[in-house]
C-alpha cells in the first residue's frame, strides 16, 4: 500500500489534532524561531514518556470541541452533544496539571496559560442538564431532577400515571364484576376501557362508549377523560418547558464560544506535537539544529516514507546530505 508522508507522521488522536497535523504539512513553518520552540516541546514530551501516555489517555476520551462549539454557535447542538461538550470541558484542568509538572519548558507554559477550564460553564451544564440526556427534546429527560420545581411537579403528574390506572382498574373491575376489563391507551382514541361482549350487560349506564371491536367494546368514564386531559396536559408542559430551560442554557454557552475556540486549538496542538514526541520515540529521530543558514547538513539520514514501506528483513541504507551554496 502506499503510504503518504501524512500517514507516516500523523499519531494524532483527536479530531481536532487530525485536522491541524493536514494543515502543518500543507503549511510548513518558514520561521526559524517558530519551528525551535515546537521542538522545545516536542523535546519535553519525548523526555517525559509518563506524561505523553497520560496525555495520550485524556486526548482519547476528548469529543471534537471545534465541531461542538460551531453547533452551539449557531443553536444546532442537541443534548446529548452538550452532554459530550460538557465531559470533554471537564478533561482541560487534567490536561493542564499534567503539562504544568514542567516548569522549565517556557514554550510550553505559554501553551497551558492559554487553556481555560471554564468552571463557569461546566458547573451550569452541570446543574441544568441530566447526566445521561436523550438525544432530542420528547424523547426522554434533558433536564436534572431538582433544577425546577414546576417540571419536577409535572414529571410526578406523569410518572404516578401507571399506579394510578392499575388502582382504576381494581376498583372498576370489583365495582362491575367484570374481571376481565382493561385499562389501556392508543394515539387515536386516547384511554378507554375494554370490556368484551360477553360482560356488556355488566357495564354501568354511566360510562359512554368509545368504539366497537368485533368482540370488544371500549368505553370512557368521566374520571378517565379527566385524568387524560391532566396527563396529556402534563406531558406537553414537560416536553415545553424542557424545550425552554434547554434553549436558556444554550444562550448562556454563548458566552463562552470564544474560550472554548481557544481550547480546541490549544488540544490540537498538543495533540499533534504528542504525536511528534511519540514518532521520535518509535522511530528514534533525532532534534535536528535549524538556524538562519543557506547549508543544509544530515548525517545517516532516513527518508520516513521510503523507510516505511521496505519489504520486511530489508533495512534502510541511512545516507548523509550536505547542500550549500559554495561547494555543493
Amino acid at each position: 500500500n502506499a503510504k503518504t508522508l501524512l500517514d507516516v507522521l500523523d499519531k494524532t488522536v483527536s479530531p481536532m489534532g487530525g485536522r491541524l497535523m493536514h494543515r502543518w504539512l500543507i503549511l510548513p513553518l518558514k520561521d526559524a524561531g517558530e519551528i525551535r520552540h515546537r521542538h522545545s516541546i516536542v523535546k519535553w514530551l519525548k523526555n517525559n514518556p509518563d506524561q505523553i501516555d497520560e496525555l495520550g489517555g485524556i486526548l482519547k476520551d476528548i469529543g471534537d470541541l471545534e465541531r461542538l462549539i460551531a453547533k452551539v454557535a449557531v443553536g444546532k447542538i442537541n443534548p446529548r452533544e452538550l452532554a459530550h461538550l460538557k465531559r470533554t470541558m471537564i478533561r482541560i484542568p487534567l490536561i493542564k496539571n499534567i503539562l504544568e509538572k514542567n516548569k522549565t519548558e517556557k514554550e510550553l507554559v505559554h501553551i497551558i496559560n492559554k487553556l481555560n477550564g471554564c468552571e463557569e460553564l461546566v458547573a451550569k451544564i452541570n446543574d441544568i442538564l441530566a447526566d445521561e440526556p436523550a438525544v432530542q427534546i420528547g424523547k426522554g429527560p434533558i433536564i436534572k431532577e431538582g433544577f425546577d420545581g414546576e417540571l419536577d411537579e409535572l414529571r410526578a403528574i406523569s410518572g404516578s400515571g401507571k399506579d394510578y390506572l392499575d388502582q382504576l382498574q381494581d376498583r372498576e373491575s370489583l365495582r362491575t364484576g367484570i374481571s376481565s376489563l382493561k385499562i389501556s391507551f392508543n394515539n387515536v382514541f386516547g384511554y378507554y376501557i375494554e370490556v368484551r361482549n360477553t360482560h356488556r350487560d355488566k357495564v354501568p349506564e354511566e360510562w359512554i362508549r368509545k368504539q366497537t371491536l368485533v368482540n370488544a367494546e371500549r368505553y370512557i368514564t368521566e374520571e378517565l377523560k379527566e385524568y387524560e386531559t391532566k396527563i396529556l396536559g402534563a406531558e406537553e408542559k414537560i416536553q415545553e418547558l424542557e424545550r425552554q430551560l434547554f434553549l436558556r442554557l444554550i444562550q448562556e454557552i454563548i458566552e463562552f464560544i470564544e474560550p472554548i475556540q481557544q481550547n480546541a486549538k490549544i488540544i490540537a496542538q498538543i495533540d499533534c506535537l504528542l504525536s511528534f514526541a511519540v514518532l521520535a520515540i518509535s522511530n528514534n529521530y533525532i532534534r535536528p539544529i535549524v538556524d538562519q543558514s543557506t547549508e543544509i547538513e544530515i548525517k545517516n539520514g532516513r527518508h520516513p516514507v521510503i523507510e516505511k514501506q521496505l519489504p520486511i528483513g530489508e533495512e534502510y541504507i541511512a545516507n548523509d546530505v550536505v547542500l550549500n551554496r559554495s561547494q555543493q
